[in-house]
């Protein structure tokens, strides 16, 4: 029997919603129906060029009805779609290309001169290829290194690397679906959802939780490329929108352009505003739900746990930060240092179980062996605690544990101080060797003038002397990976030299 399929989706919206909306890309707008019409017709054409089942196709570009329909078309046929956002460097892009052995390399030029310039540099051939239009193709000769065969891959997506190098993830079918389904009922998607979506489509949250769960309730995404203020001020303004999804990177700044543009800001549909991908300060929290009118919905989640672990309540607004209870179906514990269950409200490794975890990493055994604990536990790498609700808290990931003076600091901790000062709109904090100990160097991104020495006035009253940083570094911004995440890789080299 076959197992069931994301294009099943595809197509039980297109029965249901037929003439409703599905995609808005600028002023071009694809119905349910003929999403699943476009999807169909691609996969033909890729058959065409050879694509067969369990081969890889490398999908290059950025937020665009193509990029979605070559993405679906790869699935139906039982090939396995590889997502890399245009916004990664060309050597990235390479090691993407040799790790993942494609039989196909698709670049998608139509709103991205990125994805036009990988094209060209690996001398992919501009082909027509219905019903997508002109697109860069790169064929590889030879034959391809079987994939693992038990496995019913829907996509693989590769992790963002802030704490290293870059895995492929693979995501099952049946990954994708219950997620899709679960966001449906927590999130009450609705059919007349109209969904903002700048984060790439090459990262889970976007593919998954945002995707393919407005899809599968019928309503429409409204895509862009990029994340722009002033793009989404005028969305929210006039084009409908009734759910923003962000990370806290995109709000951080749309609430500065608010700001600068007194009686400008306007979101008369709003119903649900989400934030996920990194920590929550509770600063910004609140100058988001002021702005908005309502709750900021905040979330937990990985690349291999397909995005989401845990959610808020759209019943339960909470005046913290914590992440939620774990969607129905998924199990959180968590690790204390001797790999036991943690007391509630003691900190330790998050691990997490249920249809929701992925496969494993593609042709990486070591890196798949690693993160599953003798009983099938999906670690982390994240710190956390349980309250006595069952809610989660985010305590940052192990990595960013700092060891100073002989203690133990939590980088979390250090941020959540620094985010209170009205002045700071983002930071990070990460450590340096310096002999046999680290050092805490904090990295601000300014909302308004302030000094090393007011920082760490304000911090004085607020943290333990071994918690309070030795270095403070003033940026423009903040170095973000593509996923808006904070690249703390990059901030380690910069505190480092």
């Amino acid at each position: 029997m076959l197992r069931p399929r994301i294009t099943e989706l595809i197509a039980d919206s297109a029965a249901r919603y037929a003439d409703r909306p599905a995609m808005r890309d600028g002023d071009r707008v694809v119905s349910h129906a003929g999403l699943a019409t476009a999807i169909d017709g691609a996969a033909q054409s890729l058959a065409a060029l050879g694509l067969g089942p369990r081969d890889r196709a490398l999908v290059v570009g950025e937020n665009a009805i193509e990029t979605l329909v070559l993405a679906l078309a790869i699935g139906r046929l039982g090939a396995w779609p590889v997502l890399a956002t245009a916004r990664l460097a060309a050597g990235e892009i390479d090691a993407i290309a040799a790790h993942c052995d494609p039989r196909l390399a698709l670049f998608v030029p139509r709103n991205s001169p990125a994805a036009a310039d990988h094209a060209a540099r690996r001398m992919a051939r501009t082909t027509d290829l219905a019903p997508v239009g002109a697109i860069g193709v790169e064929r590889f000769a030879g034959a391809r290194a079987p994939a693992p065969s038990p496995i019913d891959v829907a996509v693989m997506l590769y992790t963002s690397g802030t704490t290293g190098a870059p895995k492929a993830a693979m995501l099952t079918h049946a990954n994708l679906l219950f997620l899709a389904r679960a966001q449906c009922v927590a999130r009450r998607y609705r059919s007349d959802d109209r969904v903002y979506l700048a984060l790439p489509i090459a990262f889970a949250g976007a593919l998954a939780s945002i995707t393919l769960t407005t899809l599968s309730a019928g309503g429409c995404l409204h895509l862009y490329p990029r994340f722009e203020p002033a793009d989404l001020a005028r969305a929210l303004r006039d084009e409908g929108l009734t759910v923003l999804p962000g990370v806290p990177a995109l709000y951080t700044k749309l609430a500065d352009w608010s700001r600068e543009h007194p009686g400008a800001f306007a979101a008369p549909r709003v119903r649900m505003a989400t934030c996920a991908s990194s920590s929550l300060a509770p600063a910004l929290k609140q100058r988001v739900e002021a702005l908005l009118g309502l709750p900021l919905q905040n979330g937990y989640g990985l690349t291999e746990t397909t995005a989401v672990v845990c959610q808020t309540a759209i019943d339960e607004p909470r005046a913290d930060t914590a992440a939620g209870r774990p969607l129905p179906g998924v199990r959180v514990r968590i690790l204390d240092d001797a790999g036991g269950e943690a007391a509630r409200g003691d900190v330790g490794e998050i691990v997490v179980r249920g249809p929701n975890v992925f496969a494993g990493y593609f042709r990486n055994a070591t890196a798949t062996r690693a993160v599953f604990t003798d009983d099938g536990w999906f670690r982390t790498g994240d710190l956390g605690f349980l309250d006595e609700a069952g809610a989660l808290h985010l305590a940052g990931r192990i990595n960013d544990v700092i060891k100073h003076s002989g203690y133990t600091v939590h980088a979390s901790d250090v941020e959540a101080a620094l985010h209170a000062h009205p002045a700071v709109a983002l930071c990070a904090v990460v450590g340096r060797t310096h002999g046999a100990d680290e050092q805490i160097v904090a990295f601000v991104q300014r909302r308004e003038s302030v000094d090393a020495g007011a920082l760490a006035a304000f911090l004085a009253a607020r943290l333990a002397v071994y918690k309070r940083p030795v270095s403070y570094r003033f940026v423009d911004a903040l170095p973000l990976t593509a996923s808006g995440k904070v690249d703390r890789v990059a901030l380690r080299r910069l505190a480092q030299a």
